[in-house]
């Protein structure tokens, strides 16, 4: 989830993790990111017909928001079965 990211600096510095292994995962997490995405585009760019671009966007937009939630509600889901 992108807002992960907002707290992450927070959540490091509370729990004491070391600047050279936060900087470490910020940058693998940063470059994984831009390239990733680079890259899902160009390739979503060169399948997709362009003429029927807007039939296929609003399903990739949503399959994003769906799986960028799906850990959460598993996660809400498998402390509710707990409680």
């Amino acid at each position: 989830m992108p807002i992960v990211r907002t707290f992450a600096p927070i959540v490091a510095g509370i729990g004491a993790m070391h600047y050279r292994t936060f900087m470490s995962y910020n940058l693998v997490g940063g470059f994984v990111w831009t390239f990733g995405i680079t890259l899902l585009g160009f390739f979503l760019g060169k399948s997709l017909p362009a003429e029927q671009l807007d039939k296929y966007l609003l399903p990739i937009i949503g399959l994003i928001i769906v799986v960028s939630l799906l850990p959460s509600i598993l996660h809400i889901i498998k402390e509710n079965k707990k409680s």
